[in-house]
């Protein structure tokens, strides 16, 4: 019983991680180049470096939602295409420490929790990604363990793929028992068929020697 449910949980996980997969695929390539694949509106991203410690530590998964440059305040955390050449326009995540206005274009001064001074390049609010606005160290460590090759395929990619042929060979292996069956259980109709028919004309002779 317990082997039954223990197979089942992993029947259910190895289907929910595949229309996962699935999904972030087409996400990924439904996104346009230089973007930034979002759902719904909402990204998640990866911390990499230090800078925002100890809000968000190296590994952690930060969700960023699309926000209107206008609802931006400061002490926002938010994440942007970088500007500073040496990021060489990757996206950045800071705090931002103001916010100033010319027009209807937004310009924040972003510093990281982490660093000693502010960055040297303002963000243009055509740059603004979003604003952060949850976080988990534990699931972006779990994210960087299986984005790992050396990880991803012993430890998952391997299972998935014995689990995704053994059911198959249980289908294939049914689908025959089933046809089996119903070409058995037609074979009994027609004996049977035949039986009462030769019992019929047996009882119709009797009679008729009467």
């Amino acid at each position: 019983m317990i082997k039954k449910i223990l197979y089942a949980i992993i029947n259910i996980l190895s289907v929910v991680i595949i229309i996962a997969a699935v999904f972030v695929l087409l996400i990924v390539v439904m996104t346009k180049p230089g973007k930034t694949p979002n759902i719904a509106g909402y990204m998640a991203l990866r911390v990499t470096t230090g800078s925002m410690a100890p809000t968000y530590d190296v590994d952690s998964l930060i969700i960023v939602k699309e926000t209107d440059p206008a609802s931006i305040r400061e002490n926002d955390v938010i994440s942007f295409y970088s500007s500073d050449p040496a990021l060489s326009g990757a996206v950045n995540t800071h705090r931002v420490v103001s916010v100033s206005q010319d027009g209807d274009n937004y310009r924040f001064v972003t510093k990281g929790d982490a660093n000693n001074v502010v960055d040297r390049y303002d963000v243009d609010s055509r740059d603004l990604l979003g604003k952060v606005v949850w976080s988990s160290l534990l699931l972006g460590k779990i994210v960087r363990l299986v984005s790992n090759p050396l990880i991803f395929v012993p430890i998952i990619l391997v299972p998935l793929a014995i689990i995704l042929i053994t059911n198959l060979v249980k289908t294939i292996s049914y689908a025959r028992k089933i046809a089996k069956d119903e070409e058995e259980a037609a074979v009994r109709e027609a004996i049977q068929y035949i039986r009462e028919k030769n019992k019929n004309a047996s009882e119709d002779g009797s009679e008729d020697e009467k």
